[in-house]
């Protein structure tokens, strides 16, 4: 199969991971794969993945790009168009009529207006509840899969100096309010733990601001942006997700991978994985605190609960499970058209 995956974004987040993942086990599984993006990331694909640039820096109704993407496109001949995120999507829903292959458009996060997907031929949603406002013909969820970390197990309190006989908590991401860390700092404000907070972030200075006000018991550092978040969740002693809202949590993906103690808010996909125990209410840091203090009362029971998610993960959320449930709705679009 010709695949063309498009991508309009620039910079480097989980969506460019996501679409370089599958661009490159896609060619691996012996598709032809063409990407059309920003011309710097495109240099980040694997040598397999063809490449075709466009001008991701123009806005998604700017009638230049639409005319590029628009002969680019067509002279890619492709069986199937896969249009990723919101802008990518918004541009081929406006050329769908001049274009012969079907198309595929993925939701990625939560967005208040999603009527350029529902133009599109099929949607892929990363999520039980971003699938919601789609009729079920016409949207099929397909988790993203990673690829097996690499890391170390290290004494990370010892590394950074922090309590031996206290508990350390690894939280990570952009440091965005989005991902509530100022929540995650109000629930565990004088209780007898570490925290640690990797990522960067517009939010740094208030979150640095906040820490000065934790009662002494309590310890927190903000790393900044960190190569080996894996190392630090497998080496911590559980990983906390405060987010105000997602669409897929690769921090939880990876966190699961590894093994970790979790505990989350009600968001996607930890609230479609994980049992009703280890599930939060969004925003609520009291509710965060209560239930924090019961888990690390019993360490042991918290493991065993994470036993039923990892399993669930071992099978569905792998990169081969992701490549395999996208071919199998590129075949189900393109026998529909």
């Amino acid at each position: 199969m010709k695949i063309c995956q498009v991508l309009a974004s620039q910079g480097e987040g989980g969506l460019e991971k996501h679409v370089r993942e599958l661009a490159g086990q896609l060619a691996e599984a012996g598709h032809e794969v063409l990407v059309l993006g920003d011309a710097d990331y495109l240099a980040t694909l694997s040598a397999q993945v063809g490449r075709v640039p466009i001008r991701c820096d123009r806005s998604r109704r700017n009638p230049l790009l639409l005319l590029e993407l628009l002969f680019k496109l067509r002279r890619c001949r492709c069986d199937i168009i896969h249009a990723q995120a919101n802008k990518a999507t918004s541009m081929v829903a406006s050329l769908r009529r001049g274009l012969a292959a079907p198309t595929v458009g993925t939701l990625h996060n939560i967005k208040r207006n999603i009527a350029a997907f529902r133009r599109l031929d099929h949607v892929i949603a990363v999520s039980q509840q971003l699938a919601g406002p789609f009729p079920k013909p016409h949207c099929s969820v397909v988790y993203n899969g990673i690829a097996p970390p690499s890391f170390e197990r290290v004494d990370l309190k010892a590394e950074f100096g922090l309590p031996a006989n206290r508990p350390l908590l690894l939280a990570a991401g952009h440091l965005v309010q989005a991902k509530g860390f100022d929540i995650l700092l109000d629930a565990v404000d004088g209780l007898p733990l570490s925290l640690m907070i990797a990522g960067e972030g517009p939010e740094r200075p208030s979150l640095e601001q906040r820490i000065k006000r934790l009662m002494p018991e309590t310890q927190c550092r903000l790393l900044g942006y960190r190569t080996d978040v894996a190392t630090l969740m497998a080496s911590a002693d559980a990983v906390i997700i405060s987010s105000r809202r997602e669409g897929f949590s690769y921090v939880f993906s990876e966190a699961l991978l590894l093994g970790a103690r979790i505990l989350a808010t009600d968001v996607p996909v930890a609230n479609e994985v994980l049992p009703a125990e280890l599930i939060v209410p969004v925003g609520d840091a009291q509710a965060l605190r209560n239930r924090l203090q019961a888990l690390l009362d019993n360490l042991d029971g918290w493991s065993g609960l994470m036993k039923a998610p990892q399993a669930l993960f071992s099978e569905g959320m792998t990169l081969k499970a992701m490549v395999g449930e996208t071919v199998a709705v590129y075949e189900k679009v393109r026998a529909e058209n």
